[in-house]
């Protein structure tokens, strides 16, 4: 069964410049997590840098870059300005109004899955993406798994980990800091 274990990168050295490195905070942090990091047979990113950069500090290197990981959400969120979603909740609450949400949820969960399925049934995916974009596939996800999920949204280096069998996700959990 594989896993697909999705996370957001670290913290960067320039909210305001996309294209930003990682901060010394953000590379520590990614250094700690290689530690303790299972072994992976496929490592991806977005395209930014510090996608990028966050997988090869995590797993000691970048297989390839997922354009599917960095989608353009549009006006998924609605009026909502992206800092005050500070919980799940907030996330849950803009899928339960918007079918824009749940179409880009939707759209993440395929791309999700099709990540994990070009592994073995025993290995494990590292994906780095972003903030936002992971929240909405992962509430989904669980309420269709009937798994709780709650709590903050996630943080830098947090996420979840997926796993798959027969390429349909059957557990989902939150990997945290």
């Amino acid at each position: 069964m594989p896993i697909l274990e999705i996370r957001r990168h670290a913290e960067r050295t320039d909210r305001g410049n996309e294209q930003s490195a990682l901060s010394r905070a953000g590379s520590e942090m990614a250094k700690v997590l290689s530690k303790k990091a299972d072994p992976f047979a496929l490592v991806l990113s977005s395209p930014l840098p510090r996608a990028k950069e966050t997988a090869q500090t995590i797993a000691g290197r970048l297989d390839g870059v997922e354009p599917g990981f960095l989608p353009e959400m549009g006006g998924v969120i609605g009026d909502r300005i992206f800092g005050e979603m500070r919980t799940l909740a907030d996330w849950a609450e803009v899928l339960r109004e918007r079918e824009d949400a749940r179409k880009f949820a939707t759209e993440q969960l395929a791309t999700w899955a099709r990540v994990a399925m070009r592994v073995g049934e025993k290995d494990r995916v590292l994906a780095i993406s972003h903030g936002g974009i992971i929240e909405l596939p992962a509430i989904t996800l669980a309420q269709r798994l009937r798994a709780p999920l709650g709590g903050a949204s996630f943080g830098y280096c947090e996420g979840v980990a997926i796993t798959y069998a027969k390429g349909a996700p059957t557990k989902i959990e939150v990997v945290r800091i």
